[in-house]
């Protein structure tokens, strides 16, 4: 198909300079007039003075709603100011939900190949083109803002509390698709144990503001807080795969930090040859603040690749750690499995070849190689993330399912077809490719064209996170601990 860009001259937005373009790239608050109180003459006389039996049983009424009105409001307070519960508490503190995810505002903050161009951007797929204007004159495509040197994707960034405004008025609810502050009609069951049971739902909400919900249980809500609260002090993803696992570890960085709309992008062929990871570290302080860095690894084929060190428990409460390798083929992703037992892997997530190997439907290498790993790692799960469309063999898709449900390890391996939750809205999100997360053009650090043709919110790649870490959430309880 033939793409036919709308263009947004900046320069006449901003009072700036026209630039060039390249090509384009394939507890309820307490009411202090409800408690009861004690008059001052009456509390100063002495029982049997005075007093009926009626007298004597409405004071201690009053005395004891008044002890207990106080007790509520100083548990509300307490709570209020913890970030977490205490590891050795059997209830979590929920006020995370009330955080949001700020980037550090320095220069020089921007993943490479995120950043805009500094003078026209170029917004479209097809001849559909998804430009909104804001109140105050802003320009969006697909939700994402559309302005020079704007950056898609930060590399740092904190969780700050809500201001004494925002919480006597009202936090911006975040986007539904992560499960946070939304009262999903099955969120009080009991977790998903199987992809069978996860997939078995549907969407709920409306436009693009929606969620995946199962019919017969719940999701774990897409936040690091969500995912680390029964956890010790380190936890570990690690996906291995091509474009599409590239997708959804971009969905689930930006899901990570409550981003509404985002856009996806990749390194050239000459890059993906010499080898490229990404990696994403969240870290909960012992001051109860939280951070986070996301940052890319090139020439990773030749250099020993460490994307991150090991947290340092004696400085933090805990680390969520998540890297994301370029592997696209069976061979490839053999010579880069050591990573997940290097990285001290939880759980890995893997595509299985998808359309780089049209022939060969499984290879035994490949799994006897994960099914070693297993063996190994009592602890390790792994979560299969199939793209079943494309030039792949036909019986690929039976041929994991044996593997996976009804092999060895089982009870700690999952298999998740893409097409058993793509989104009723979000079909043009991706190029032509198929891809469901928006798209920029270029492939260098300055990008000007976001491949768009709706709001840019990947509900399908989110459901599919949610779905693979909410199965294999027992990897990252306590009972998973590594020396980090």
């Amino acid at each position: 198909m033939t793409e036919q860009k709308t263009e947004v001259e900046l320069a006449s937005l901003i009072g700036g300079k026209d630039g060039g373009h390249a090509d384009d790239d394939d507890v309820e608050d307490v009411d202090p007039s409800t408690i009861s109180t004690i008059s001052p003459e009456k509390a100063v006389k002495p029982f049997g003075s005075g007093y009926s039996s009626r007298d004597v049983l409405l004071f201690l009424l009053s005395f004891t709603s008044g002890i207990l009105a106080v007790l509520v409001i100083s548990a509300y307070l307490f709570g209020a100011k913890r970030i977490i519960s205490n590891e050795t508490e059997t209830s979590v503190d929920t006020s995370w939900t009330n955080m949001r995810w700020e980037p550090k505002s320095t220069d020089g903050n921007c993943l490479p190949r995120f950043q805009l161009a500094n003078a026209t951007i170029h917004c479209g797929v097809g001849d559909a083109s998804p430009l909104t204007t804001s109140s105050n004159g802003d320009v969006y495509c697909g939700g994402v803002k559309m302005e020079p040197n704007y950056c898609i994707l930060p590399m740092e960034g904190h969780w700050a509390a809500p201001s004494p405004s925002e919480i006597e008025g009202s936090i911006p609810a975040l986007p539904r698709r992560f499960g946070i502050n939304t009262n999903s009609t099955n969120s009080t069951l009991p977790h998903c144990e199987t992809i069978e049971e996860f997939v078995d739902g549907t969407y709920e909400g409306s436009g693009f503001d929606q969620e995946w919900v199962p019919k017969s249980c719940s999701a774990v809500p897409l936040s690091p807080f969500a995912w680390t609260q029964s956890a010790g002090c380190q936890r570990t993803i690690t996906m291995l795969g091509d474009s599409h696992i590239r997708n959804l570890f971009t969905a689930t960085v930006n899901g990570l930090r409550g981003v509404e709309s985002f856009t996806e992008a990749h390194a050239d062929d000459a890059g993906k040859g010499r080898g490229i990871a990404e990696s994403y570290e969240w870290r909960l302080l012992k001051d109860g603040s939280a951070t986070d860095r996301i940052d890319v690894h090139t020439d990773t084929k030749s250099n020993d690749t460490a994307p991150f060190e090991d947290c340092p428990c004696d400085e933090v409460q805990r680390c969520l750690r998540i890297a994301f390798i370029w592997a696209p083929t069976f061979d490839e992703q053999l010579s880069q499995i050591h990573f997940v037992t290097k990285w001290k892997s939880n759980i890995a997530i893997v595509e299985p070849g998808n359309a780089y190997e049209p022939s060969v439907i499984l290879s035994p290498e490949w799994t006897e190689k994960f099914d070693q790993l297993m063996r190994d790692d009592e602890n390790l799960q792994l979560g299969i993330l199939h793209f079943s469309w494309g030039s792949q063999p036909n019986e690929r898709g039976d041929a994991l399912t044996t593997w996976t449900i009804n092999g060895t390890y089982a009870d700690r391996k999952s298999y998740l077809e893409q097409s058993a939750m793509s989104a009723t809205v979000g079909g043009m999100q991706g190029r032509s490719t198929f891809h469901f997360s928006c798209g920029l053009g270029k492939v260098n650090v300055g990008n000007d064209n976001i491949n768009a043709a709706e709001p840019c919110t990947d509900l399908t790649d989110t459901a599919e996170i949610r779905a693979l870490v909410t199965v294999h959430f027992d990897a990252l309880s306590k009972n998973a601990e590594r020396s980090p």
